[in-house]
């Protein structure tokens, strides 16, 4: 069935280790009664089970979902959806109903754009534009019908805010003065959503774990808008993508180096790890991924990390079937046999309740 519409933080003194740093404690804005993330050394899991239709990721796949859980074992506290403004900019009241009715906490990534194709400067739902108010009446409008849900959903704008491949990103947006541009239309529309009342919105940062391009303007933390805007950070931290992709990614360096940036920064907020790999690549182990990214996240070493959304979407990259890419566990028995392995040794929360 598819459905429409869509710390602190201390160093570590003595013996030399990966990093020196570690998120212990995080500091956070009042989140909405009744909603809280796990404890320290616990984790909850979601997904991200897009359609992939010509109108981009407004629709997710609820027997994907159901798939994700069977595949894992676990029952995910968190699902992810894109609200595309670009086929309708009403409040996604069914998709979000349909996911609390699952037990499970929406989270909306408000694409504001004209369309889901990549590497593309926005015409309409510019920085500017937005920052200028020319889409208030829209903005309140979603924000007084989130209200009357009143459950909590977490919300977010400027999806992977430092890849180029979003209108947002501060290359379509004169580089380092897009970075400006972003905290102006970010914090307007987090105030336009809080003077209507929206308390129900937990707002999340979306950075990537590698800058693209790797440039001293695209720095992620540059485009934070600051500790009373945002009450989660959301990083994407992907293996490969592509089947015929070569190059490891280490899972633990990566992370590593991130949690370091958001040190740098004195950025101590909740963490959400969005990652998925290709099930069926052919020169690195899907498997070896898995087992190190859930594993790794099982410790203590990133106490500050809340929550591992796993992206469960299959897509084409051209018109050759062997290069379809796919990261949907349910497609690899191996790889979706080593989620469940490495999550024996993780205490899992399975709602985002208290």
């Amino acid at each position: 069935m598819v459905y429409g519409m869509t710390g602190d933080i201390i160093r570590i003194i003595g013996i030399a280790i990966a990093t020196s740093l570690i998120f212990l404690s995080v500091h956070g804005a009042a989140l909405p009664p009744g909603f809280c993330f796990p404890d320290n050394g616990t984790l909850s899991l979601g997904v991200f089970a897009p359609h992939s239709s010509s109108s981009g990721e407004g629709f997710i796949i609820l027997e994907d979902i159901s798939a994700f859980q069977k595949a894992t074992g676990k029952k995910p506290a968190i699902a992810v959806f894109s609200d595309e403004w670009s086929i309708d900019k009403k409040f996604p009241l069914e998709i979000v109903t349909s996911i609390r009715n699952l037990g499970m906490t929406p989270y909306v990534r408000l694409m504001m754009r004209s369309t889901d194709k990549p590497y593309q400067k926005e015409p309409v739902y510019t920085l500017k534009n937005i920052a200028l108010g020319k889409f208030d009446g829209e903005l309140r409008a979603w924000a007084r019908q989130a209200r009357a849900f009143g459950s909590p959903i977490i919300i977010e704008y400027g999806t992977e805010i430092n890849q180029w491949s979003y209108p947002w990103n501060g290359y379509w947006n004169s580089n380092d003065y897009g970075q400006v541009l972003f905290k102006d239309a970010y914090r307007h529309i987090q105030r336009i959503m809080n003077e209507e009342g929206a308390s129900n919105l937990i707002f999340a940062y979306h950075m990537n774990a590698e800058s693209q391009p790797d440039e001293s303007w695209n720095n992620a933390t540059s485009y934070y808008p600051g500790d009373e805007y945002c009450d989660v950070i959301t990083v994407s931290l992907y293996g490969t993508k592509k089947p015929f992709e070569t190059g490891k990614k280490d899972f633990t360096e990566i992370m590593n180096k991130v949690t370091s940036e958001l040190e740098r920064a004195s950025i101590f907020k909740p963490v959400l790890i969005s990652t998925g790999t290709d099930m069926r690549n052919r020169f690195v182990d899907p498997a070896s991924f898995v087992k190190d990214a859930v594993s790794s996240l099982s410790g203590q070493t990133w106490p500050g990390v809340k929550a591992f959304i796993w992206h469960n979407a299959a897509w084409k990259n051209d018109n050759n079937p062997l290069h379809d890419s796919t990261m949907r566990l349910q497609d690899n028995s191996s790889v979706s046999q080593a989620f469940q392995s490495a999550l024996l040794n993780t205490r899992i929360k399975d709602q985002l309740s208290c």
